[in-house]
C-alpha cells in the first residue's frame, strides 16, 4: 500500500512548478523487496557503468557482502570483501568505475578510528570467482570530545563527506575526509557545514551525477538540498518529503527521482522531489 506523503517544494517568489498537472508528487511509491539475504540494507548508490544495477549493502553484525540488485530488489549477483564490517553505513560511486564503502557508523561514540574502503566495481554479469574483492583504505580519527555517529556519505569534489548523525536536535554536520589512500596520516575529518533545517538524526546520503543535488534521508523525513550559487560549499533547502515512520537506510538518486532503501527490505521510490521552477506569467 503507498505511503502517503506531504512534500514541500521551496522555490523564491513568483515561481511554480514545471509539471505535466501543475501539482507536486504525492506519494512514496512502493517498487518491491531486496532478497533475504539483506535484511538490513544500510546504504544504497546506483551503478554508473551497468544500466539498472543498485549496490546494497547490510548494516554492522552481517558478513562484508556487497550486493548488485535491480531496481526492483531482484538480487543479481553478491561479493565479499576483504576487509571486516564493523558498522558499514552508506556507499558512494565515482566516475571512474570505483565504490567506497562507509565503515563510518560509531554508535555511543566508542570507536576512535573510522574508514572508507575503496574497490574497484565489479561487473555482475560475470560471476564471482570466489575470492573477495581487495580494498584500499583511508581512516580518520576522531577526537574524544568530538566523536559523532555518521550514517551519511557522498564523494564532492574529490573528498569524501560524511553527515553527522545526532539525536539531540542539532542540525546535521557535514564532514570532509581527504580520499588520500598513499597517507599513513589518520587526521580528523574537517568540518564543512551544517544542512539548514535537518535536525532529525540522518540515516542516509547521496549526491546527483552532475553534483547540483544532494538527498539526505532520516526516518520520517528526506530533505534535497541545492548547492549554493555563490557558495559551492554551502546547500540551500530545496524540498522536503515527510512520510510516516520507516526504517529508511538508505537513499540514492536514479535521474531525477529517488530511491529509498529501508530495513526490512522495503525499496521505494519518490518520483521528482525536485521540479524546475519556472517564472509565473
Amino acid at each position: 500500500m503507498c505511503l502517503l506523503v506531504a512534500i514541500l517544494l521551496l522555490g523564491g517568489a513568483g515561481a511554480s512548478l514545471d509539471s505535466a498537472d501543475g501539482l507536486p508528487p504525492s506519494l512514496l511509491e512502493p517498487i518491491g523487496r531486496l532478497d533475504a539475504a539483506i535484511p538490513e540494507a544500510s546504504g544504497i548508490v546506483r551503478s554508473r557503468r551497468h544500466p539498472g544495477i543498485f549496490w546494497v549493502h547490510n548494516d554492522s553484525g552481517n558478513p562484508p557482502l556487497l550486493f548488485a540488485v535491480r531496481g526492483d530488489g531482484r538480487l543479481v549477483a553478491r561479493y565479499r570483501l576483504a576487509v571486516p564490517n564493523l558498522d558499514w553505513e552508506d556507499i558512494a560511486i565515482d566516475d571512474h568505475g570505483r565504490l567506497y564503502v562507509g565503515d563510518i557508523g560509531n554508535n555511543g561514540g566508542w570507536l576512535r578510528v573510522r574508514t572508507l574502503y575503496r574497490i574497484d566495481e565489479p561487473d555482475p554479469s560475470k560471476p564471482d570467482e570466489g575470492r573477495p574483492l581487495a580494498a584500499s583504505a583511508v581512516s580518520y580519527r576522531q577526537a574524544a570530545s568530538d566523536r559523532f555517529d555518521a550514517e551519511g556519505l557522498f564523494l564532492d569534489g574529490g573528498r569524501a563527506v560524511v553527515v553527522a548523525k545526532y539525536l539531540d536536535g542539532r542540525e546535521a554536520a557535514l564532514f570532509a575526509v581527504p580520499l588520500d589512500f598513499s597517507s599513513k596520516t589518520v587526521d580528523p575529518p574537517r568540518p564543512i557545514g551544517k544542512l539548514p533545517g535537518f535536525v532529525e538524526p540522518a540515516t542516509g546520503a547521496d549526491l546527483s551525477v552532475d553534483g547540483s543535488m544532494l538527498a539526505v534521508a532520516s526516518y520520517a523525513v528526506t530533505r534535497i538540498y541545492r548547492r549554493a550559487e555563490a557558495d559551492v560549499g554551502r546547500w540551500e533547502l530545496a524540498a522536503e518529503v515527510r512520510y510516516p515512520q520507516t526504517a529508511i537506510e538508505g537513499v540514492a538518486w536514479d535521474g531525477p527521482d529517488l530511491i529509498l532503501a529501508a530495513e526490512g527490505s522495503h525499496l521505494y521510490r519518490l518520483r521528482r522531489p525536485v521540479r524546475r521552477p519556472t517564472t509565473a506569467r
